[in-house]
């Protein structure tokens, strides 16, 4: 019996057939009618979707691109200001350093000038103290030798004389 009934399931019976058909046409009717045109709107919308997605993604990207470059332009501009003013200060540095230097030279030249003026100073005071106490010595070893022999004129006239020769001697 299980081959007897396999066997009609295999035989074309045409009134099923034709219902089948039928039904299957019906089927395919009422999806086209009420499931078709949502299902094709709903993927042609995500479809738009997706494509307006697309498009906002490139103009993000080309934004995206252009303020990089932006930025970049702006780092390299930082960049060339920072350098020119690290060489500035460097310029300026040097140019101190040169001043600071002329004018420390400029004070040792001065300094070295008073002490020159100070020295010779100290060398015609030296030299003077030397010539009186010279004219000191002359005068008591002159008053003792002579102790009263002499005359305040011709005392004076001895002291004169002998500072002249003590000039002479200087020079």
């Amino acid at each position: 019996m299980i081959l007897a009934a396999g066997l009609d399931l295999l035989s074309v019976n045409p009134g099923l057939l034709v219902w089948t058909i039928v039904t299957f046409l019906i089927v395919v009717f009422i999806l086209k009618t009420f499931a078709w045109g949502p299902i094709l709107s709903a993927l042609d919308a995500r479809s738009e979707k997706i494509h307006g997605d697309i498009e906002r993604a490139e103009k993000l990207k080309q934004e995206a691109e252009t303020l990089l470059a932006n930025y970049k332009q702006r780092i390299a501009e930082a960049q060339n200001e920072a350098q020119a003013i690290v060489n500035e200060a460097k310029a300026d540095a040097s140019n101190l350093k040169n001043k600071m230097i002329q004018e420390a030279n400029l004070e040792i030249e001065r300094i070295k000038e008073q002490s020159l003026k100070e020295i010779e100073l100290s060398r015609l005071k030296a030299l003077q103290d030397i010539q009186n106490n010279i004219l000191e010595l002359s005068v008591s070893v002159a008053s003792k030798i002579l102790e009263k022999q002499l005359k305040p004129e011709d005392h004076a006239n001895f002291v004169n004389s002998e500072l002249e020769k003590i000039k002479k001697i200087k020079l």
